[in-house]
């Protein structure tokens, strides 16, 4: 009697990589065990597919053919866990930072796919209301730096070593001419975020990336500007809730 449950994860195990031999149990005598590449090329196919549809600019910056070995190598290390492959590929920028044929040869490509990854998140998050004037009516304004709504769902920070916003920016979209990328240009900060149902994402400074982290932490837009302003000394409070009120990057109230 065949053991299912064997069975089947070995056939996963092949379909990700796996030696082939892992199936001979279960083949009837004769068979040729070849039969099964059919199946193992398929399935890489489709993952392929869906890695290649969330890290876009990962696969324009490093072409088609080496982006398939990447996914490739990923695909055997960390195969799919659920049938939906819609998620698929949370852990890809953290491969990248360990797979050492990437590390020498595109060191850049490991943060350019967290900001794929990001801008994905940002896409499929929960469909929350954002903060706006009218739930802040009645506040009273010497009270509204003490409130701390936190982050709306979609709002991705992220933190770069290196260029990789401004890099990830001029291939994510479709500038004309863009100006070259000094990959030597020190840290950058950035936020992407989905407003209106339409993904968003801009550049910050240090003071503006501590100021919303601190928010997206619980902590108050006073104690947001507090860190703030250890980076920016004259980090306008009052200029930087409007701006981001309006670009609805805080939590809004529900309506029960």
């Amino acid at each position: 009697m065949v053991d299912e449950r064997a069975f089947f994860d070995n056939f996963a195990a092949v379909l990700g990589g796996a030696d082939r031999a892992r199936m001979q149990p279960f083949i009837a005598d004769g068979a040729p065990l070849s039969r099964l590449d059919a199946h193992s090329n398929n399935f890489a196919m489709t993952c392929i597919a869906a890695l290649s549809s969330t890290f876009k600019v990962v696969r324009t910056l490093v072409g088609d053919e080496y982006f398939t070995a990447l996914a490739r190598a990923y695909i055997q290390k960390t195969p799919p866990e659920h049938s939906s492959l819609t998620f698929y590929g949370a852990g890809f920028a953290q491969f990248l930072r360990s797979f050492e044929p990437a590390q020498k040869q595109v060191p850049y490509i490991a943060p350019i796919a967290s900001l794929d990854w990001a801008w994905f998140r940002a896409y499929q998050a929960a469909d929350e209301p954002a903060l706006s004037g009218q739930d802040l009516q009645g506040v009273a304004p010497q009270l509204l730096p003490t409130r701390a709504p936190g982050l709306h769902a979609s709002v991705q920070l992220l933190r770069f070593s290196i260029p990789a916003y401004s890099l990830w920016k001029i291939n994510a979209g479709n500038e004309e001419n863009p100006d070259p990328v000094d990959m030597n240009g020190g840290r950058e900060w950035a936020v992407i975020w989905r407003q209106n149902n339409q993904v968003q994402h801009t550049a910050l400074s240090q003071a503006e990336y501590n100021f919303l982290d601190a928010i997206g932490f619980g902590r108050s837009f006073a104690e947001g500007w507090t860190d703030a302003i250890r980076h920016d000394a004259h980090f306008d409070l009052k200029e930087q809730f409007s701006r981001w009120l309006v670009a609805g990057v805080f939590k809004g109230e529900k309506n029960d």
